[in-house]
């Protein structure tokens, strides 16, 4: 019930003629007094943020201790599995991606013990998603966002344009 009042107050950010410092005090006035009335509300705000900073990081290492296995060497791994509709397409994307950008990918097998294992321990049960050094990308990404990710920076020297 407070958040409203807190978002109310937010987005009458800065009144007209703000300019006059009589109208600035009166809103810094009223922004305080509703920031004071709903502490707790801005306290839950920020302490899910720290929460999710801590999953983030607690992910992020989770994947440098597999990457080295996972990857095997690639820039970035693709999962796929049987009974995924977008999967051979999703493989299809990314092996020209990784041709014009002259970098390879590994692709996994959910079907297999291992990669199932991989997949149950970062939390990711449908196909497809990928998985790069730091960053893991659920579901069917299009074309225009793994090249975000794929770069041809992640191969300095390519041999094809």
């Amino acid at each position: 019930m407070r958040a409203p009042a807190v978002l109310a107050a937010l987005a009458l950010a800065q009144p007209a003629g703000a300019d006059e410092p009589s109208a600035r005090d009166a809103f810094e006035t009223e922004l305080r007094a509703a920031i004071l009335a709903n502490g707790d509300v801005i306290a839950k705000a920020l302490a899910g943020q720290t929460q999710m900073q801590q999953h983030i990081q607690n992910d992020l290492s989770l994947l440098e201790q597999l990457a080295p296995d996972l990857l095997g060497g690639h820039p970035i791994a693709l999962f796929t599995a049987e009974d995924c509709e977008t999967c051979a397409a999703a493989a299809k994307e990314l092996t020209a991606i990784t041709k014009r950008y002259d970098i390879t990918f590994i692709q996994h097998d959910l079907s297999h013990p291992q990669p199932a294992r991989w997949a149950a321990a970062l939390g990711l049960t449908d196909a497809p998603f990928y998985v790069l050094p730091e960053m893991i990308l659920n579901g069917h990404m299009p074309p225009v966002v793994l090249e975000k990710h794929l770069s041809p920076k992640t191969n300095p020297h390519p041999t094809h344009k």
